[in-house]
C-alpha cells in the first residue's frame, strides 16, 4: 500500500487517464476527491472506487475558475484535513487546425483547460502542503509537449507550457519537501485519440488508417500507450519511492521517436 492515509486529488478524474489514476491510487490506499465537470461521470468513478474500501469523494468543478476552485479546495480540506498529491490532469485535447483558421477563442480555451487550470489547483493547493512540510503535484503534460504535432498548435503550446511551469515551481517548493514532475504521455488510446486521427485524417486529406499506422510507428513497440501505464507512473510519482526525482517531466510513451 504505497499511498496509505495519503489523501489524494486527482482533476478530470471522471474518464480515461484521469480515472485510471483514480483508482491505481486507491489501490494503493489513498483517499481520492475525484474533480471534474460532470457529476453523472463522476459519481460513476465514486462508486467504483468505493467498491475498494477507499475514501472517496467527488467534486463538480470547473478548474479553469478561481472561485471554484477555491471552493473545492475548502471542501477538500473540511473533509480530509489535509492534501498530500494533486494531480493535475483535466485538460482538452484541443482543435486540429491550421494555424491560420485556429480561433482566438479555441486557443484561450485549451490554454485555459491545460496550463491554467494546473496553475489554479497547485496555486490552491500548495499552501497547505508546505504546511505539512511535504507534497507531490504531478501534473499531465504530453510527449506532445516536447516534440511538434501538425495542426496542433495549442494543445502542443499548452503542453509545453506544463513543462516549463513544472520545472520552475519545482525549484521553488523543494525546500518544503514538495515534488513536482510532469508525466508526458505519448499517443493514449480511447476515444480522445481517435478524435485526433479522425480530424488528422480529414485536415491532412489521407485516411484514419493511414494516421493510426503513423502513430503506431512512431512507438518501437508500436502500440499505443494505455491510461494504466500512465496510472503506474503517477503511483511511483506519488510514492515515498520518487523522493529524490523532482523537476522531471516523464516520458510514458511505449517509446515514440523524438524529434
Amino acid at each position: 500500500m504505497l499511498l496509505q492515509d495519503k489523501v489524494a486529488i486527482v482533476t478530470g478524474g471522471n474518464r480515461g487517464i484521469g480515472r485510471e489514476i483514480a483508482i491505481g491510487f486507491a489501490e494503493e490506499g489513498a483517499s481520492i476527491i475525484l474533480v471534474g465537470r460532470s457529476k453523472e461521470l463522476l459519481k460513476k468513478v465514486e462508486n467504483e472506487l468505493l467498491t475498494k474500501n477507499s475514501q472517496v469523494i467527488s467534486i463538480a468543478c470547473d478548474v479553469t475558475v478561481e472561485k471554484e476552485v477555491n471552493k473545492m479546495v475548502e471542501t477538500t480540506m473540511k473533509r480530509f484535513g489535509r492534501i498530500d498529491i494533486l494531480v493535475n490532469n483535466a485538460g482538452s485535447s484541443g482543435p486540429t487546425v491550421a494555424i491560420e483558421n485556429l480561433e482566438a477563442n479555441d486557443w484561450d480555451n485549451v490554454i485555459n483547460s491545460n496550463l491554467k487550470s494546473a496553475f489554479l489547483c497547485s496555486k490552491e493547493v500548495i499552501p497547505y502542503m508546505k504546511k505539512n512540510g511535504s507534497g507531490r503535484i504531478i501534473n499531465m503534460s504530453s510527449i506532445s509537449g516536447k516534440r511538434p504535432l501538425q495542426f496542433r498548435s495549442g494543445y502542443c503550446a499548452s503542453k509545453m507550457g506544463i513543462i516549463g511551469f513544472t520545472r520552475t515551481i519545482a525549484t521553488e517548493l523543494g525546500p518544503y519537501n514538495i515534488t513536482v514532475n510532469s508525466i508526458c504521455p505519448g499517443f493514449v488510446e480511447g476515444e480522445r485519440v481517435q478524435a485526433v486521427i479522425s480530424n488528422q485524417a480529414s485536415v491532412r486529406g489521407i485516411s484514419k488508417k493511414e494516421v493510426e499506422k503513423e502513430y503506431k510507428q512512431a512507438s518501437p513497440l508500436y502500440r499505443f500507450t494505455t491510461p494504466g501505464d500512465i496510472s503506474a507512473t503517477a503511483v511511483f510519482l506519488a510514492s515515498d519511492y520518487a523522493i529524490g526525482i523532482t523537476g522531471e517531466d516523464v516520458n510514458v510513451s511505449s517509446g515514440v521517436v523524438m524529434y
